[in-house]
Formats: structure tokens, C-alpha cells, sequence
């Protein structure tokens, strides 16, 4: 099956440019990765091809039944009570396949953000469309559980568009990418790994034409201005102003000049030079280059004068339900990099928590939550304001580092879950940090601002502890793994008894 977008273009109302922008695409059964920063137009290009937006202009053929798997899990889906009854093999499967518990579809306001999305998924691949599209299917989910999830999307049989920050998953599943930006979109075959790359020499290539045309551009220039200056002296000869009135052989000869045409083809190839210019300004103007990535950031941080930080000994802690969790004699020093992984419920947070506890420094903190309430948002913004125009400058620089426009923090205008999460990082780098710490910091960001984020703590010369599922993310960053693993018997369930392992 193949789905067909024609020249497609939509603009919301009130909006200065067109989310869409003269878009056409042709999508194949299978996945197709659909990649891009924060509005960029990834999801108005969804809707329109699911039906559930028109255009303003172009159109998609065939019409085709689709649905759209939406990224936040605040309400439940519309067929969630069809498919709690429905016991046919299809939905049986995928309970299976996603651990879904009978009782859990009934009770899903009750249930764990990880928990719905896998409830949502499972309506989702239930309904059969022949278009899917999923918005971050993985957000919220442990490693097992997007190992899970993977194993489900790869059993559907139609169109699929994955919009994902999860580079792991899209390597994963999808046979080719759709780099959206600026309401443009760029097909490109391969997984998300090998698209990007060949997206690269792409620009790579079109980055080194623009220099070449660039320089042919002024050398041309160069030569209409010399041909220009010929032309000038030429015309100057010609004009018999400057001789005496009685100098009858100069007057003769400044009028064979012009008879013969000679003197004026200074003047002609001048002339031919402006044709030549517009040829070149209009090659230039056809080079389309993305900018190259920003430079690296000069951010205040460093280890502490204290070699270590913090240290537990070896023991355990309640993770309640008669649950302990036990680990080894851990440390933390001024200059480790520190990645926590673990299944969601093995006691994670509970760690960092008594981990943090044994930080004394008094300043020197940053500290990155894994969710945000609205009245934390509201408290991070009246912060901005009350900072001064260096510092403020400094944040905003960070956050447009981040690959988000810091005129939409300026401007007060409503921020994606992602952007308000740029701008706590934004907010805690600027505190001059020995020890930064961030639960699940790549939740709510592109892949963009993932790889961005990951070139700013890269750069940071102060310890590090990381909790996240987004293993690429670790490898780039993290020398040391603490590991959770959980006990749990086959046929039992529920979580069992915690044990960490350090691995470097």
C-alpha cells in the first residue's frame, strides 16, 4: 500500500508562517520515521495525512482510514471500552504482547503514565487503520518495556508514521526518515542512524557548493567593476571636451574610435558581466543550507575542591510493600559521570534521593526533576524575569542552544512540555553547578535538542548523574552504570526485592 501527499500546505490562523509548506511525500506500508525540533510542523503533517486535518491546500490519495496515537496520556483512548471487551485473537495478542492486565482497562485513571501509554498503543493497533501515526510512543517507558512496545509496532501491517525521540526504536523499526523543518520536508531511505548521515553529507556537499558560489560570485563582481573602470576611461577618450578647439588630428581620431566600434567594447563586456552576476546570485539563492550547529558553550562548571560528595554504605532502604532495596558501598566523586538504569519501580529515585541527602555542598546543585507541575512552571518563569539582562541573555542562549527560539520564552507565549524542560536545564546550568543531576532529561525532547543537550553536559568539567532509559544518551556521557535489577519468579506477580550492580 502507498499513500501519496501532493503539494500539501496549511497555516493556522494567526500563525506568521505556514506550518506546511508545499509538502510531497509518498509513504509505503511499514514504518517512516518522522523527525524534526519542536514545531517544525511533525504533527500538522500526521493529521494530514491521517484525515484528521485538511489542508488549506494539495491533497492525500488515497483516502484512507487512519488514527492518530496522541503523546499525552491525560485522557483515555475512545475505543479503550471497546477493546476491554473485546476477547477476539487480535486482542488477546497484543494484551499479551504489552502486559496488560485485564483490570488495568477499567481502572485507567488509577494507572502509571507507562501504564497508559501501553494501553493506549494496544487501542491503537487494535482499531487496524491503514495510516498510524504515534507521537513519542516511548516516552515515560522503562528499557523492558520499550523492548516490549517495539515487538508490538513491528507486527502492524500498514502505513506507519513514528514520530520518536527514540533513536534506539526508530533504528530499530523504520526503513526510512522525514526530516520535517520550517513547514519542509525531506524523504530520506534508511533507519534513523543511516538517514541522518546521508542527511549530513547532503548538507555537507550543498555547505561547500555555497562557498564555491560565494566565491565565484565576487570574482565575477570583481571583474564587472574592473570592465566597469575600462568602460569609464573609454568614454572619457572619447569626449573631445579636454581638447583645444584648433587640435583637428585628435578630434579625427577620438571619431575613428568610435566608428570602428573598438573603443567601446570595454563598455559592451561590461555589460555582459550583469547577466553573468544574476546567473550566479540566482545559483546562490538555490543552495539551501542548513547553518552550522552552534559552537560550544562557555559554561561555569567544574569538580568541586571536595573529592567525594557523597557515600552510602553498603546496606538496603524500604521501597514499601515489604520491598528492600539493597546496594553496595557506593560512591560518588567530584568528577564522576554516573549513569542510573533500571525498569520503572526498581527504586531508582529512592536511591538518588538518600544519595542527595549525603550531598553537603551548600551550593553548586543542579537539579532536574523527571516531571514539572504547572505551579513549578509559573514560579521558573516569574525566576526569569527577576534575573538580570546578563543573566537572562545567558539562559536564553542555552535554550536557543537547545535548538528552541528564545523569543517564544521572551514573549510569554504557551511552551511545549519540551521547551519548559529546555528551560529548566537552561535555568540550572546557569548556577555555576559542581554536581548536576537530571532524572529522565531526554523526556519531551527532539532528537535534536537530545544530541544538542548531550554537547552541553559533555562540556561540563563537574560530576554527573544521569537517570535515564535512552541508552545512546549514557554511552555519550556516563563512565559508570548503576544498575537496578529486580527479583521476580516466573508466574509472580509484582516486583520483588531490588539489587544494584555497579558496572564501569
Amino acid at each position: 500500500m502507498f499513500v501519496t501527499a501532493h503539494h500539501l500546505s496549511h497555516t493556522y490562523e494567526g500563525a506568521d508562517q505556514p506550518a506546511l509548506d508545499d509538502v510531497s511525500l509518498a509513504f509505503a506500508s511499514g514504518w517512516t520515521g518522522i523527525v524534526g525540533p519542536n514545531g517544525a510542523g511533525k504533527s500538522t503533517l500526521v493529521h494530514c495525512i491521517c484525515g484528521t486535518l485538511a489542508p488549506d491546500q494539495g491533497a492525500v490519495t488515497p483516502r484512507v482510514r487512519g488514527a492518530v496515537c496522541r503523546q499525552s496520556t491525560a485522557t483515555p483512548p475512545e475505543t479503550l471500552e471497546e477493546f476491554a471487551c473485546d476477547y477476539g485473537s487480535t486482542a488477546v495478542k497484543l494484551r499479551s504482547l504489552l502486559e496488560i492486565e485485564d483490570e488495568q482497562l477499567w481502572s485507567y485513571a488509577m494507572l502509571s503514565h507507562g501504564e497508559r501509554k501501553r494501553i493506549q498503543i494496544a487501542c491503537a493497533l487494535a482499531a487496524e487503520p491503514q495510516v498510524l501515526a504515534l507521537d513519542e510512543p516511548t516516552n515515560h517507558l522503562d528499557a523492558p518495556t520499550r523492548a516490549l512496545v517495539a515487538q508490538a509496532l513491528s507486527s502492524f501491517k500498514g502505513v506507519g508514521l513514528l514520530v520518536s525521540h527514540d533513536r534506539a526504536l526508530l533504528d530499530k523499526l523504520v526503513r526510512s526518515c522525514v526530516f520535517v523543518e520550517a513547514g519542509r520536508a525531506l524523504a530520506i531511505p534508511g533507519t534513523y542512524t543511516q538517514a541522518r548521515r546521508e542527511l549530513e553529507l547532503r548538507q555537507d556537499t550543498v555547505r561547500t557548493e555555497r562557498r564555491q558560489a560565494r566565491g565565484e560570485l565576487a570574482r565575477i563582481k570583481a571583474e564587472r567593476d574592473r570592465r566597469a573602470a575600462v568602460a569609464a576611461r573609454s568614454a572619457a577618450r572619447r569626449s573631445a571636451r579636454h581638447l583645444d578647439r584648433h587640435d583637428r588630428d585628435g578630434r579625427e581620431k577620438i571619431k575613428l574610435a568610435v566608428y570602428t566600434g573598438q573603443d567601446g567594447k570595454a563598455g559592451k563586456l561590461s555589460s555582459q558581466m550583469d547577466k553573468r552576476i544574476e546567473a550566479a546570485e540566482k545559483r546562490l539563492e538555490g543552495l539551501d543550507a542548513k547553518k552550522e550547529r552552534r559552537g560550544s558553550l562557555e559554561l561555569d562548571t567544574g569538580p568541586a575542591a571536595r573529592k567525594v560528595l557523597a557515600r552510602l554504605p553498603e546496606g538496603g532502604m524500604s521501597l514499601g510493600s515489604g520491598r528492600v532495596l539493597h546496594h553496595p558501598e557506593l560512591y560518588l566523586g567530584n568528577e564522576d559521570r554516573i549513569g542510573l538504569v533500571g525498569r520503572n519501580g526498581a527504586g531508582k529515585s529512592t536511591l538518588l534521593n538518600a544519595l542527595l541527602r549525603q550531598v553537603t555542598l551548600e551550593e553548586g546543585v543542579a537539579y532536574l526533576p523527571q516531571e514539572v507541575l504547572a505551579a513549578e512552571v509559573r514560579a521558573l518563569f516569574g525566576e526569569l524575569q527577576a534575573l538580570s539582562s546578563a543573566e537572562r541573555g545567558r539562559v536564553l542562549s542555552i535554550v536557543a542552544r537547545l535548538e528552541s527560539p528564545p523569543a517564544r520564552v521572551i514573549d510569554g507565549e504557551e511552551l511545549s512540555p519540551g521547551e519548559v524542560r529546555k528551560l529548566m536545564i537552561a535555568r540550572s546550568l546557569l548556577s555555576s553547578p559542581h554536581l548536576i543531576v537530571m532524572d529522565e532529561p531526554t523526556n519531551h525532547l527532539d532528537i535534536r535538542s537530545i544530541e544538542a543537550l548531550q554537547d552541553v553536559l559533555d562540556d561540563c568539567a563537574c560530576a554527573l548523574v544521569l537517570v535515564s532509559h535512552d541508552e545512546q544518551f549514557l554511552d555519550a556521557l556516563v563512565d559508570e552504570r548503576w544498575v537496578f535489577e529486580v527479583e521476580q519468579e516466573k508466574g509472580e506477580v509484582g516486583l520483588g526485592d531490588t539489587h544494584v550492580r555497579v558496572v564501569r
